[in-house]
């Protein structure tokens, strides 16, 4: 058994490998070219779904997760763009997703459709400066599914949105299979934000975002490798925010105990050439510790720009861009990589969209 299992591990690092030198591409692009990963929309329909199930309102200010909603309009989007310099920016939907309808299907697959064709018509209005990461109203998977044909067949959206967890389906889990499996026929790439844990156990009343969001990203992880779900469908590049949250530090301990045999014996190399696989952005993770981390962990080619507006304000983001270089010790070229050449390897639509030659 565990001969097989090691046997497993070595084909699933030889598809991990080779799958990191397939989305290598460099294209003819400034340098200062910023594509932005990690930015989000709040159409009105989406908040007043939020207000009508409930999510609280304070002071005339909505919060989800323990954190306030900013304010949004498309105008202003692009504007925070051109303040940041960012030349191009995915959009998608924060936490809690449509998760709050997971009791409600059919009302979750009317929304997703209806943000799906706003965030449409959003990148019309802007077709240089704006593309889309479908919304899914998981946990319905027969309904995701739909929808990630209608968002990238028809829409032809840049990827698709997907969560940590949806109503406490974590990714990882074989009832989400057949998304994977659709992602995996189609090449695709997810972008994946933390969604708060069902549990409470650990809530002592701060907001989700602050501490519990970067762990969400890291239990995503754990379970898309011990269930052998992201070894199975290798062929879907996904983007994980906020730095890997705290994976950089933790991936050598879970290589560890992944090893032991009650787990499957997957070899530490097997696990950390899956972690490594994953891109991870800078929102939220532009200081100089952050940045080392993720160098001496997947490296600079698994980096990528992220902003993470409206929910990190202006005020935030704008030192947070401009200190990456500093931080990180980059050359020119290496924030070449950071500001768009890993996004567009991933990304090769928006490359063609946009007009980019392969050098």
């Amino acid at each position: 058994m565990l001969l097989s299992n090691s046997l497993s591990s070595i084909l699933s690092l030889l598809v991990l490998t080779s799958r990191s030198f397939l989305v290598a591409a460099d294209y003819v692009v400034d340098t200062n070219f910023k594509l932005d990963v990690h930015s989000h929309v709040i159409p009105g329909i989406y908040r007043q779904a939020l207000i009508d199930n409930g999510f609280p309102v304070r002071n005339g200010t909505l919060f989800t997760d323990g954190f306030p909603v900013p304010e949004w309009t498309l105008e202003g989007h692009v504007a925070s763009m051109d303040s940041l310099g960012i030349n191009y920016s995915t959009l998608s939907v924060s936490a809690p997703g449509l998760n709050f309808l997971s009791d409600d299907p059919c009302a979750a697959a009317e929304l997703a459709r209806e943000i799906n064709d706003l965030m449409y018509n959003y990148t019309q209005t802007y077709p240089t400066r704006l593309g889309a990461m479908c919304l899914l109203p998981l946990p319905d998977v027969e309904a995701a599914v739909a929808e990630i044909e209608y968002c990238l067949d028809t829409l032809k959206f840049d990827g698709v949105g997907l969560y940590t967890n949806a109503a406490g389906v974590y990714l990882g889990d074989a009832k989400l299979n057949p998304v994977f499996e659709l992602l995996n026929t189609k090449g695709s790439t997810a972008f994946v934000h933390p969604a708060a844990p069902g549990c409470s156990g650990a809530n002592i009343g701060y907001p989700d975002p602050m501490s519990e969001y970067p762990f969400e990203s890291v239990r995503a992880m754990e379970n898309l490798l011990l269930t052998g779900q992201r070894a199975n469908y290798s062929n879907i590049n996904i983007i994980f925010p906020h730095g890997g949250g705290a994976m950089p530090y933790l991936g050598g301990r879970i290589a560890g105990i992944a090893s032991l045999s009650f787990l499957g014996g997957i070899t530490p190399a097997t696990t950390l050439a899956q972690f490594k696989n994953y891109f991870f952005d800078t929102a939220s993770a532009a200081s100089a510790i952050q940045l080392a981390a993720m160098n001496a962990f997947g490296g600079i080619s698994k980096i990528v720009t992220g902003t993470d507006f409206p929910y990190v304000p202006l005020a935030q983001g704008q030192p947070q861009l401009a200190a990456i270089q500093a931080n990180g010790g980059y050359t020119s070229e290496q924030m070449a990589k950071i500001n768009n050449q890993n996004a567009l390897g991933i990304f090769p639509a928006v490359a063609v969209k946009l007009g980019f030659a392969l050098a």
